[in-house]
């Protein structure tokens, strides 16, 4: 009798399965922020112009990130490569940067791939060393006032790379890296910039037996691509949305509602499939 394979699924997940853990957006109704568009806090130009405005804006960003809870799909998808990992092997690839898929992941089986990156990580201009890093810099009112949050777990902060382990140098009211005494920037991929781990996630994309795509647009690209380029290989494909996206041609099941609801209810039918 031979070994038993277990099945691949991977899971591509978007801003649609952290709404219901009330995590509202900073682009207001007429695209801006503090009187700032996005692409003006969001970009290299932005952060080589004007560090302290931008290290404000994801000061914001990580106190909302902070005040925010895992829900239950966060929660459904940590439970699942949990407890059925003799069954499957669950890849996680996510658009989002709130860190509230880390978050739920208590039994450490997700290591979500973010390919945005990640609020909890701040990487050094000089050499890129990437390290944890769970301070706002600056507080609701933007004045500076280095606070922690919540952001990093217990291993995270115990490790090597959790920047707070070494005397932070500061240079305008903005951290300097110890590693080689250059400014730090947030850990996130910005406008013009190109997503992070893609010779990681597209290999992944290629042996899915199930391919899920939950709260996602399926309109920004490369993640866009990747159902067409999982559906070429053979995988099942899945979507989990309030509504369609431009792909339908290529999902077999669509499952439409909020994701907190659905996710727990697809991955229970699977569980019991296996």
């Amino acid at each position: 009798m031979g070994l038993k394979t277990n099945k691949i699924i991977v899971i591509l997940t978007g801003a649609g399965i952290s709404a219901e853990s009330g995590l509202n957006t900073f682009r207001g109704p007429d695209g801006l922020w503090e009187n700032h568009r996005l692409e003006d806090v969001a970009t290299m130009d932005a952060y080589l112009k004007d560090p302290q405005l931008v290290w404000r804006f994801y000061s914001m960003r990580r106190i909302q990130a902070a005040n925010a809870d895992p829900n239950a799909a966060h929660k459904a998808l940590a439970s699942f490569a949990f407890e059925q990992s003799s069954h499957f092997d669950t890849y996680l690839i996510s658009q989002n940067v709130d860190v509230l898929h880390q978050r739920a992941d208590i039994h450490n089986r997700l290591d979500p791939i973010c390919m945005h990156g990640s609020l909890h990580q701040t990487r050094c201009m000089g050499c890129e060393a990437v390290y944890f890093d769970d301070y706002a810099y600056f507080d609701l009112s933007g004045n500076y006032a280095p606070q922690e949050t919540t952001l990093c777990n217990a291993d995270q902060k115990a490790s090597a790379s959790y920047l707070h382990h070494y005397k932070l140098e500061y240079r305008n009211f903005l951290p300097i890296s110890p590693c080689c005494k250059q400014p730090l920037r947030p850990h996130i991929v910005w406008f013009g910039e190109h997503p992070m781990y893609m010779e990681k996630i597209i290999p992944i994309v290629q042996k899915a037996n199930i391919f899920v795509t939950i709260g996602t647009s399926g309109v920004v690209y490369p993640a866009a691509g990747f159902l067409e380029m999982a559906k070429i290989n053979g995988a099942h494909t899945v979507c989990i949305n309030q509504e369609m996206i431009p792909q339908s041609s290529l999902i077999d099941e669509f499952i439409q509602g909020n994701a907190g609801e659905k996710v727990s209810e697809f991955l229970e039918s699977l569980s019991k499939s296996s």
